[in-house]
């Protein structure tokens, strides 16, 4: 298996790997219904991002596998309609989401969500019923649904477009009465303002829970992914908006399914958390890339992966922290992370412009000449461009930076240098060992399926050709003579491994016939020719059975019952009447081992055997 090498953008793939996941259980998308509406064009105080956020929410919940109805600018006869025929469509194994951005208010703790159509009213009852209650037309028809789980999501709590009412209170009220397996998100804490954010398309709080719901992948609970909403939009709002939350859930929910304790252990799931984490990184989304490294980091996969993960993880932090610092305008600190970046991947260009455009601003002009110089030297054509371009406007006001530019182009650097984190040939044994210890080859049983397929001749054979050595006392099946017909057990006796389990001296004959089981690895008995100290017979006749089951390397070989062949059914496990047994590994006609057992009435008998 070839090396995985370095992602960063000059990453050269050596191979491409078809790599398969175990899938986690899609749900059904006509188990997860989403009603989203969106109101902005108000007569009063119109709104200019909320038809946005609803689109982007439609989208969002698409890629979660919701099947969604989406109403843009609705009357109150509209929302109404659309919510009756919302709930018609929930019962007691569906998810419902309810979407909702736009104007919404609260009187005496009830709110109400406001259609595009309103008008000033004259009191309080006036205004309540030009409007949509969230109580009497959500929370109580999602109670009568009996949906499995309700998530509400209101996106609302904007300026209050009644403003002449002294009666109305700022912000949402905390919703009462919502029925049980709720969970209710607010885009700000109750009785707060959120703004539009006037200057972008969307909404902070809505942008944020998009982007946690679009990501691919298994995602975390949605108690996590609100809190992660929480901490983004306090970050772009300065602390000013927090989003809220409330839940009665008693189940887990997920907007993609996580992955199962198999799958986490999956080697191959440890090389797919790499790969996403160099698109992250492509879209310099560094928290995620850093986690998904962190994930790796933790299995300890060992070898190049694990070497890959840590290098590449102290660069991505570097690249973080960087951009931290240049958002909080600490330049000087933001320009030093930035130089470690690219000292640690030589070739990221945008770390090392970034460092540049940091010293400028801190006036370091020798640092930012510097890196100009080492960027015409590694960067691509456009990047000497840029570089050069930058190095002819600080000369102006730095005679080094013209100096530069008058020098002999740089040499670009050595080949060895460029591919410094490829090995061209050499074999990644760490990560074919993952693969072999989660997966096995079962040679065994592709060389029987082979002999079942076109059995080779059996030639007779003197008996030193098989040279056997068993203890006192045991009998071994011999050889056929010459002029003799070989038997089953001779045939498998050249097999490279299989298993030979033998009835003591005595104590019974069996009838096996691997045709007529139902059952692969069932031993059908004659009860008539039963016999002998080592069998126990119940009342009529009918005897009893135990099992023998085969771990190790024994699970998948090729088994022999007193000379008849039987496949181990239901992962090694060997049904056969009560009495002792003697079992043997053989290997190319020797026995490797041999032990000697007990099989009881309805219980099962470990065995380990080694090759």
């Amino acid at each position: 298996m070839p090396r995985i090498t370095g992602f960063g953008r000059y990453a050269i793939p050596l191979a491409c790997l078809c790599l398969s996941l175990p899938a986690a259980a899609q749900q059904d998308e006509s188990k997860r219904v989403a009603l989203i509406i969106g109101n902005a064009s108000y007569s009063i105080r119109p709104l200019k991002n909320a038809v946005n956020d609803a689109r982007l929410m439609d989208q969002a919940l698409k890629t979660a596998g919701f099947k969604t109805t989406l109403i843009e600018n609705a009357t109150k006869d509209q929302m109404e309609e659309a919510l009756g025929v919302f709930a018609d469509k929930l019962g007691p194994d569906v998810v419902a989401l309810f979407y909702y951005a736009g104007h919404a208010f609260q009187t005496s703790d009830e709110n109400f969500l406001v259609p595009v159509t309103f008008q000033p009213a004259n009191g309080i009852a006036q205004t309540k019923s030009r409007s949509v209650s969230v109580a009497t037309m959500l929370f109580e028809q999602l109670k009568s649904s009996r949906a499995k789980i309700k998530i509400v999501i209101l996106d609302a709590c904007r300026v209050n477009p009644i403003v002449d009412s002294n009666s109305l209170t700022a912000g949402l009220a905390e919703p009462m009465n919502a029925g049980t397996e709720t969970y209710i998100a607010f885009s700000t804490a109750p009785k707060k303002v959120a703004a539009d954010n006037p200057d972008g398309k969307n909404s902070w709080f809505t942008e944020a829970l998009a982007k946690m719901i679009s990501q691919s992948g298994p995602s975390p609970d949605i108690d996590d992914v609100f809190l992660r909403v929480r901490k983004r939009v306090q970050t772009d709002t300065e602390g000013q908006q927090s989003p809220w939350s409330t839940s009665n859930l008693t189940k887990h929910f997920y907007f993609h399914q996580p992955l199962n304790e198999d799958a986490e252990n999956d080697p191959t799931t440890w090389e797919k958390w790499v790969q996403d984490a160099r698109q992250r990184e492509q879209r310099e989304d560094w928290p995620q890339a850093i986690e998904l490294l962190n994930q790796v980091l933790r299995k300890k996969p060992g070898g190049a992966l694990e070497e890959e993960a840590r290098s590449r993880l102290a660069y991505l932090t570097a690249r973080k922290d960087a951009q931290d610092r240049f958002e909080v305008l600490d330049f000087a600190k933001a320009a030093d992370l930035y130089v470690q970046a690219f000292k640690l991947d030589a070739f990221s260009i945008d770390a090392a412009f970034q460092a540049v455009d940091s010293y400028l601003l801190t006036e370091n002009l020798p640092q930012a000449l510097s890196l100009l110089k080492a960027i015409r030297v590694r960067g691509t054509s456009d990047s000497i461009k840029r570089a050069s371009a930058m190095l002819q406007e600080l000369a102006a006001v730095y005679p080094e930076a013209g100096q530069e530019l008058k020098a002999d182009p740089p040499q670009p650097p050595a080949l060895d240098e460029v591919f410094s984190a490829a090995h061209f040939g050499v074999p990644d044994w760490d990560a074919g060992q993952r693969h072999l210890q989660d997966a096995p080859v079962p040679l065994s049983r592709w060389v029987n399926e082979l002999a079942e397929a076109a059995p080779p001749p059996v030639s007779p054979v003197p008996a030193a050709a098989h040279p056997v050595t068993v203890a006192a006392g045991t009998a071994v099946q011999a050889p056929p003579q010459a002029g003799q017909a070989p038997t089953e057990a001779a045939s498998i006796a050249d097999q490279i491994f299989h298993v030979e389990v033998l009835s003591q001296a005595g104590s019974r004959e069996m009838d096996y016939d691997p045709v007529a089981d139902k059952d692969p690895g069932t031993v059908s008995v004659n009860k008539s020719r039963t016999r002998g100290r080592g069998s126990k017979a119940k009342s009529g006749g009918t005897m009893e059975f135990g099992f023998l089951q085969f771990d190790g390397t024994a699970a998948d070989a090729v088994v022999m019952v007193d000379g008849k062949q039987a496949s181990p059914a239901d992962r090694g496990r060997l049904q056969l009447p009560t009495g002792k047994y003697v079992i043997r590994s053989m290997q190319s006609g020797k026995v490797v081992q041999e032990q000697e057992v007990e099989i009881k009435s309805s219980r099962t008998t470990p065995i380990v055997l080694k090759r």
